[in-house]
């Protein structure tokens, strides 16, 4: 078995589901355990990992390889994944059949991650010249709120471009939208719903304004990028209420925004604020997650370089933007070029069966060596 396979099936089985905010806690939900794997896996090539970040039951690791060159590439992957509820397949057992790899996080993005770990172990063990200094850095919470990728910024990492693995069928993701959440609340005043008269109700508060929230999306179709298309917003969760025989006191919307590059939170707030009424009669918390729009040239050096590692191993990657966010949006707005680049299909991420075919993992491994090698 190729040792990037065999390293993606060892991550697969180690549990490293994201809480999502919902204050979950247990072994299943902390990226630690992988952490350690990956931190005595590089110990054994002598390569020395720090663990870091604000909480230790979800830390980060960063590894640094100097190779006495005036040029560093990082090579970024998160270590979280979605949910592993209501999966078709047994989410921690890796199986294999007819050339696919099974497994929660198979493609997004532990075989991203192997890949890195066994290029790495190829060129120590070849022996083989490294052509730039590496960073190695594994993060956590990519899928809620990128909060990894701002410790790691905030710990000062430099580098010259990044590789941010994620699944792109080993194409070069040159451009992505941006990313904003945050909450929407509503107070009023809760009693017995017998006697409505006495309260107020904080859900039909919320009413106008999630009408509010639908005119202005329709109002984003015209705001467009030649290349990611138009703006959006999406209300996603909703809650409220404490009994049903209870006038509800509070309720709040969770909202998640699309953003061009270019937009800002201010941006954000002054075209959806008019659509909600009196300002009064809600309240708009900070951003829990805010990241910037990603537009490279796709002739920037970094993207010549990618694209020359994968014409080498016989690959001939497009050019491509994507709707979604990644770690990418924070490292770039840090001054880190970022190309994001990884085996498997992004139509597999988050999905009940989720996969990934085994050859893309080879080759997606080929590729990395080849790109750090001389």
């Amino acid at each position: 078995m190729h040792g990037a396979v065999s390293i993606t099936r060892e991550l697969i089985s180690i549990p490293s589901v994201n809480p999502m905010g919902k204050g979950l806690s247990g072994s299943n939900y902390t990226e630690r355990n992988m952490a350690l794997f990956i931190q005595r896996f590089l110990s054994e090539l002598g390569v020395a990992a720090e663990l870091f970040g604000e909480d230790p039951e979800r830390p980060n690791l960063v590894a640094h390889i100097d190779a006495g060159k005036s040029h560093t590439i990082m090579l970024e992957a998160h270590m979280d994944t979605v949910s592993e509820e209501q999966m078709s397949i047994d989410p921690f057992d890796p199986a294999i059949k007819n050339g696919l790899l099974y497994g929660r996080g198979s493609c997004d993005t532990k075989a991203s991650l192997a890949t890195y770990l066994h290029a790495i172990r190829i060129i120590i063990h070849e022996k083989k010249k490294l052509a730039h200094n590496v960073v190695l850095a594994f993060v956590k919470d990519e899928e809620y709120s990128f909060s990894g990728a701002r410790e790691l910024v905030a710990k000062g990492v430099k580098a010259d471009f990044a590789v941010v693995g994620e699944p792109t069928e080993l194409n070069l993701i040159y451009a992505h939208k941006g990313l904003c959440r945050f909450f929407i609340h509503t107070e009023g005043r809760s009693c017995h719903s017998s006697m409505p008269w006495n309260g107020d109700n904080a859900i039909y508060k919320m009413g106008p304004i999630l009408e509010g929230v639908a005119a202005y999306a329709k109002s984003l179709e015209t705001l467009r990028h030649p290349v990611l298309g138009q703006a959006t917003i999406n209300v996603g969760r909703i809650s409220g209420g404490q009994t049903v025989n209870t006038v509800p006191a509070s309720c709040s919307i969770e909202i998640d925004n699309r953003l061009l590059p270019g937009m800002s939170l201010q941006s954000i707030l002054n075209g959806l604020l008019p659509y909600l009424g009196d300002t009064s009669g809600y309240k708009i918390t900070e951003p829990y997650l805010l990241a910037m729009g990603v537009d490279n040239a796709p002739d920037a050096a970094h993207c010549k370089a990618l694209i020359r590692a994968c014409e080498l191993e016989g690959v001939k990657p497009e050019l491509q933007s994507a709707h979604y966010a990644t770690d990418a949006a924070i490292y770039q707005e840090a001054g880190i070029p970022c190309v994001v680049f990884g085996p498997g299909s992004i139509a597999q991420a988050h999905t009940a069966d989720e996969h990934i075919a085994i050859s893309q993992i080879e080759t997606a491994s080929d590729i990395i060596t080849r790109l750090l090698g001389t």
